[in-house]
């Protein structure tokens, strides 16, 4: 039993020490496998603006400021058809201006980018299948608190749902 053990051992070491020879035997010359220098970044002619030049987004002395944020297309408040027994207030509270995204009562899905906060809209819908209100602040590094709240009143006890939440938040009835 112990020559078998001994054969075996023999053999391993062997096969082992050839794949070794091999690999030594059949690597380029070169190869080294230590990392090379690190990236260079290339000039593309980039240069921070001047402190005169107008920064975008930011209001200039003496130019009005930005027009009124609209939505992406005009939102209807109450349906084409039915009665429309329900009624939804979306509100979205918090400083500055964030993008609101919401359905309307024909379950459209409306923008408004660069909304002024706090802001509210009602609309009156024929059920509670599409209700939903999300809000995106400007900037995620200097966030801010921001808050949204749907109230869906009309067909049975009111439904309110209240998130807070920095950045981006939304509130959707479960």
């Amino acid at each position: 039993m112990g020559i078998v053990v001994a054969a075996f051992v023999v053999l391993v070491v062997l096969v082992c020490g050839c794949l070794c020879a091999a690999g030594f035997l059949l690597d380029e010359p070169g190869s080294d496998p230590v990392a090379g220098e690190p990236w260079g970044v290339p000039d593309d002619g980039w240069a921070a603006p001047t402190t005169g030049a107008p920064i975008p987004g930011q209001p200039v002395p003496g130019r009005p400021g930005p027009a009124t944020p609209t939505p992406s297309k005009q939102p209807i408040t109450r349906p084409t058809s039915g009665p429309a027994p329900v009624t939804v207030v979306y509100e979205v509270t918090g400083s500055g201006t964030a993008d609101i995204a919401y359905y309307d009562a024909e379950s459209d899905l409306m923008h408004v980018d660069g909304a002024t906060l706090p802001w509210r809209t009602t609309i009156r819908t024929n059920g509670q299948s599409r209700v939903m209100v999300e809000a995106t602040g400007p900037d995620i590094n200097n966030a801010t608190p921001i808050d949204c709240t749907v109230t869906v009143s009309g067909v049975g006890k009111p439904v309110v749902i209240k998130e807070q939440g920095y950045y981006r938040i939304s509130c959707t009835p479960r």
